[in-house]
């Protein structure tokens, strides 16, 4: 099952095959976990990760990212304050949720939530200091969940130039700063994010982490 699973894993970042469907969500993910490739094929001020075959990116604007993959948009954000902090983790499975379990795995914090709504599925995971969310159609699910374990596991920091960057106080923009580890899930404000989406002008990213 191990050798299927990395085999299934190696597909999805070469090829962009996603046969996944009859693996375990969970195996899925700690086997993306296990792996513990060393790839990069897009750089940012502070940090670097792979982006899967078939996703293509839409915006970058700082730490907010958006992918896109046929009609789904992921939304990423990354977090280097919590990231240089280390706080505290402390995860609370959600009894409402479809999915919901702790996906810490070696020290490296993490979460995911899956949620119905709306006939589809709004995913948020959250690992290696960072966070994706992303609203699917449940056959996509698996495929989704896999695209976003492998951006999140291949991220690298670059300590250097974080530490750097918290001691210019970049990150003090006299606005709270909101920890992806601060559970705000709330399904009703992503629905209407997407719909913000839909209509951005280019002026301004919209930020999953700043809605209240």
């Amino acid at each position: 099952m191990k050798k299927i699973i990395l085999l299934i894993f190696l597909s999805l970042i070469l090829t962009g095959c996603t046969q996944i469907n009859n693996t375990e969500i969970e195996d899925i993910i700690r086997e993306v976990q296990k792996s513990n490739r060393n790839l990069s094929n897009q750089s940012r001020t502070g940090y670097r990760y792979f982006l899967p075959v078939g996703l293509n990116m839409k915006e970058t604007d700082n730490l907010n990212e958006i992918f896109i993959h046929g009609d789904d948009t992921y939304f990423m954000f990354v977090d280097l304050v919590s990231y240089f902090n280390k706080p505290e983790f402390n995860f609370e499975p959600d009894s409402n949720a479809y999915i919901s379990m702790d996906i810490s795995y070696k020290k490296i914090p993490g979460y995911l939530t899956v949620k119905y709504k709306a006939d589809k599925y709004l995913i948020e995971i959250v690992y290696n200091y960072a966070k994706i969310e992303v609203v699917v159609d449940e056959n996509y699910l698996k495929e989704a969940i896999t695209n976003a374990i492998v951006i999140l596991s291949t991220i690298r920091y670059n300590d250097d130039i974080i530490s750097n960057m918290m001691g210019d106080n970049i990150f003090e923009q006299g606005e709270e700063q909101l920890s992806i580890f601060k559970n705000n899930q709330g399904e009703g404000n992503f629905i209407e994010l997407i719909e913000e989406y839909d209509a951005y002008d280019g002026d301004e990213l919209p930020d999953p982490d700043r809605i209240n």
